[in-house]
């Protein structure tokens, strides 16, 4: 296993690019870092068995992962001999034409060992739900927001931090590496996310994200819970550099 670090330590801590060896490490942090997130908890609650939500829920983190280190962007901070204390997940604009989501790539990186542990309500809300929401929600917004369109894209998948690792300032550290280094390098970029957790609105807000919109996983009738029944998610986007896209006009009519 690799335990080189590549990294400028006064400013980003101890961060480094994160490959295939690191995966069994790296995984644990986001099921830690969101334990108690809805999105989370709705694509598991027809489990029984807390053990068996977390072994569902930790290979599809190890996939998520597996799909972005060669495609996209993995990285992780303060290594130890267990884990990480904090783990992003990131694609890049080169990423789907590199693959990203082709068939092939998605079974080599363990979406079939999801699919086959799942079950079948498993399946249609990750398979049939999720993942086609989240590829046609971000489809749209860039391609009906002038604002947005024909930018290059970065969007950060998982950004999640073990509860000990909580006032450190990984988070700021994860995102001023990856802007100095990746994304404010690259010429007329912007990046994209999707919060499930309306408390991350103002701490994104700090790094320049701001608020698009919501879009929903699930049904929210009367009576529904958050985390059961429906997960609401909230896109936010940086602009080039940093600059507030809410400022410019959206020559195409707004959203759609």
């Amino acid at each position: 296993m690799s335990t080189s670090i590549n990294t400028n330590v006064s400013k980003y801590g101890n961060i480094r690019r994160l490959n295939h060896a690191d995966t069994k490490k790296a995984a644990p942090t986001l099921l830690a870092s969101f334990k108690n997130d809805a999105l989370a908890e709705l694509l598991v609650v027809h489990i029984k068995s807390q053990e068996e939500r977390d072994r569902v829920e930790l290979a599809l983190y190890e996939a998520y992962l597996n799909q972005h280190m060669t495609k996209g962007y993995c990285f992780g901070i303060n290594e130890t001999p267990s884990g990480f204390e904090t783990v992003a997940v990131w694609s890049h604009p080169d990423s789907i034409d590199m693959g990203l989501e082709s068939f092939a790539h998605l079974m080599e990186s363990g979406y079939d060992k999801v699919w086959a542990i799942l079950g079948k309500e498993g399946r249609e809300k990750v398979f049939y739900g999720m993942l086609p929401l989240l590829h046609d929600s971000c489809v749209r917004i860039l391609s009906n927001d002038s604002r947005f369109k024909h930018k290059n894209l970065f969007t950060l998948v998982y950004l999640g931090s073990l509860p000990s690792a909580q006032g450190k300032g990984n988070v700021r550290k994860m995102f001023s590496y990856v802007f100095d280094k990746y994304v404010d390098v690259t010429e007329n970029s912007i990046c994209y996310l999707e919060s499930s957790s309306p408390s991350n609105i103002p701490i994104y807000n700090r790094f320049d994200f701001y608020f698009y919109e919501d879009i929903m996983l699930g049904e929210n009738f009367d009576g529904a819970q958050e985390g059961k029944d429906f997960a609401m998610m909230n896109v936010m986007i940086r602009g080039n550099k940093g600059a507030d896209w809410r400022q410019e006009a959206n020559n195409l009519g707004g959203k759609l």
